[in-house]
């Protein structure tokens, strides 16, 4: 049944996070695979700037809120026809019934490995960053709010407004699903794994003007690969910073058919594809910052070939003054821009990560250059993406040389993350290879399976022009059956691979890799929040527990109160006195101290949450699953974890 209520879900899902935006880019022109990849990252815009909107109104988060900001874009598209802010007609590239199949392919090579890994919808990802976002989708049922400018409460103690972007969580809050894990693994697969397919293939047609099937290679090597988004959220659980990054493809598509390749020849058309474009960048904006962050930095060498060939022309016609100040302003502009980023509060809670450096400099260059990223490393997607370089070669000599300047940027990018970020550039991504892992691969990956796809093409012309169709057909069909078997076996090892890798961090076996919670401990959740249970009541009261064990679970999967939903919270007083007391307990205090009894009233706790092995050990909470406390009753036990009954404090 809950499998069911899944595949509902998905299916509910991909309509919600496609038609918002779909039916607003098709009143203003868009069509085609172009519609498809930017309909996302629009439907996010929609949804984050309504569910502001709907908090500051005091209406709670829901479907009617969503279908209201849906007819409210529509209502803007309609307007934009009105003022004639509309892309010109042109025919989009016919997408053929086999790039729809590679399309679908894809996707199910980036969903089912991950599914099987799983063990099913009901399993949890037992990664931190997880359950913030999981505390996150009961926030939202609980307050009704899915603003950007309120889910920050989840990280105060005090339970304080807080800014956090919410795009994702609030779509996620929309899916009819059975469970908040389930929630979790099917809106991943379309935010993570569908788009990136679809996306990567528009990208790759962007990169690969006229060259047959190079959208369809690039949309099985974009399932194939390992280092992607799905494995993102999967390995480290930044379930919206993935969704993100797996957007900007698209947005990126549309950007430089619109704004560097095609460039609309009316006033009206170039001022409808800025909007559609800052729309979208809006939307991988309120998912997460540093993917519109990905997307500008990925644009850095395309604008600025447009301003040379704009200032040559500018040159050669007598206008040197504009030639060189409109150049030079848009430098200083971009460095102010940056510079106030950098300052920002925002970027300050970013950049505040110290980089870990994992390699040395050569070796750095060569996990790029080989397509051995730091995330999942794995030849399949070193094969899909270690061309990239002779596609931007390629692309050169097409006379796109901006193609180099945007695998130049993702290079220095991924290169200073690996080697500490001593340049400070990759400090906006947390310093993170594995998030710039993904910011590589999606220049990278089309611009590699579209060199592969250039590279069989030119092998079978020569056969066929040196030995003639008949005498050269049998080296053909040779040939074409060693690479399908190469294909084969790379999706194959990368499908077990990309399973085994999830079954590590899902699931609740003992052992291995660290976990929140266990099967008996699990089992034991189900004794106490079914009827008749300890925790079935909601006058129960408070769960204190260490955030690095199951506590924050029992808040985000059963809405039990608990102390400390999430780790890394800005503690409030009670919170604090919280903590020494239980210190001080340790160390030998008798229980009852009036401070403590304080806190404990204040907070209204009735129950300790104990695991002898939690995630991990964190000093200030450890006292928390060690001190016995006198004349405490043990209420129930699971594994290493117990629910104990706190005696009266006064």
């Amino acid at each position: 049944m809950i499998l069911l209520h899944a595949l509902l879900a998905l299916l509910v899902g991909a309509a919600l996070l496609v038609v918002p935006g779909a039916l607003a880019l098709r009143l203003v022109g868009v069509r085609g695979l172009r519609l498809l990849a930017a309909a996302p990252p629009l439907t996010f815009a929609i949804l984050g700037i309504t569910a502001i909107v709907a908090e500051g109104m005091g209406l709670r988060w829901g479907v009617l809120a969503a279908l209201a900001g849906t007819a409210a874009a529509i209502g803007f598209a309609l307007g934009m026809r009105a003022f004639g802010t509309i892309l010109t007609a042109e025919e989009p590239p016919r997408t053929s019934t086999g790039e729809r199949a590679a399309l679908l392919a894809g996707v199910l090579l980036s969903w089912i490995p991950v599914w099987i890994g799983t063990g099913g919808p009901d399993q949890m990802l037992q990664r931190w960053d997880a359950l913030f976002h999981l505390g996150a989708l009961r926030l939202i049922t609980e307050t009704g709010s899915a603003s950007s400018l309120t889910l920050g409460a989840l990280s105060y103690g005090t339970g304080q407004d807080g800014v956090y972007p919410a795009a994702w969580h609030a779509f996620t809050a929309l899916l009819p699903t059975s469970s908040p894990t389930a929630a979790v693994l099917v809106s991943a697969s379309l935010t993570s794994g569908a788009t990136w397919v679809i996306g990567s293939a528009a990208l790759a047609r962007e990169l690969w003007p006229g060259t047959r099937y190079a959208a369809a290679v690039a949309a099985v090597a974009a399932g194939v690969a390992t280092a992607t988004p799905m494995a993102l959220w999967v390995g480290w659980g930044h379930l919206p910073n993935a969704a993100a990054l797996a957007m900007v493809p698209g947005v990126l598509a549309c950007a430089l058919h619109w704004l560097v390749k095609a460039r609309p020849p009316t006033s009206g058309a170039r001022t409808g594809a800025v909007i559609v474009v800052l729309a979208a960048a809006g939307g991988l904006g309120l998912a997460h910052p540093n993917a519109a962050l990905a997307l500008a930095a990925l644009l850095l060498a395309p604008v600025a070939w447009l301003l040379g060939c704009a200032a040559q022309n500018w040159w050669q016609t007598g206008r040197r003054g504009v030639a060189v100040g409109v150049p030079v302003g848009a430098v200083l502009l971009v460095a102010a821009a940056t510079a106030g980023l950098l300052r920002s509060p925002l970027a300050a809670a970013v950049t505040g990560y110290t980089g870990i450096a994992t390699d040395s400099l050569p070796v750095a260059i060569g996990e790029v250059a080989a397509g051995w990223y730091d995330l999942w490393a794995h030849p399949a997607t070193a094969i899909a993406v270690i061309g990239a370089p002779v596609g931007a070669w390629l692309a050169w000599r097409r006379g796109a040389p901006w193609v180099a300047g945007m695998l130049a940027v993702v290079w220095v990018l991924y290169v200073d993350a690996a080697t500490g970020g001593e340049l400070g550039i990759s400090g906006l991504w947390y310093s993170s290879t594995a998030r710039l892992s993904v910011v590589v691969a999606m220049v990278t990956l089309p611009l590699g399976a579209g060199a592969l796809l250039v590279g069989v093409q030119r092998i079978r012309r020569r056969f066929l022009e040196r030995g003639g169709a008949h005498s050269g057909r049998p080296v053909l069909l040779l040939t074409s059956a060693l690479a399908g078997l190469v294909v084969v076996a790379l999706v194959v090892t990368s499908s077990v691979y990309t399973a085994r890798r999830t079954a590590e961090v899902f699931g609740v076996d003992s052992g291995g890799a660290p976990r929140f919670v266990t099967a008996p401990e699990r089992e034991m959740w189900e004794d106490i929040t079914a009827e008749g249970g300890v925790l079935s009541d909601g006058s129960a009261g408070t769960v204190l527990g260490n955030p690095f064990s199951g506590t924050p679970l029992l808040y985000s999967l059963y809405g039990q109160d608990v102390v400390f939903p999430v780790a890394g919270q800005v503690l409030s007083e009670e919170q604090e006195a919280v903590l020494d007391g239980f210190a001080a307990l340790a160390d030998g205090v008798p229980w009852g101290d009036p401070q403590l009894c304080s806190a404990l009233g204040a907070l209204e706790v009735r129950y300790l949450y104990q695991d002898s092995e939690p995630y991990q050990r964190a000093n200030d909470y450890a006292p928390l699953d060690t001190v016995e406390v006198s004349g405490a009753q043990v209420v129930a036990e699971g594994g290493t974890a117990r629910l104990v009954e706190l005696p009266p404090c006064r």
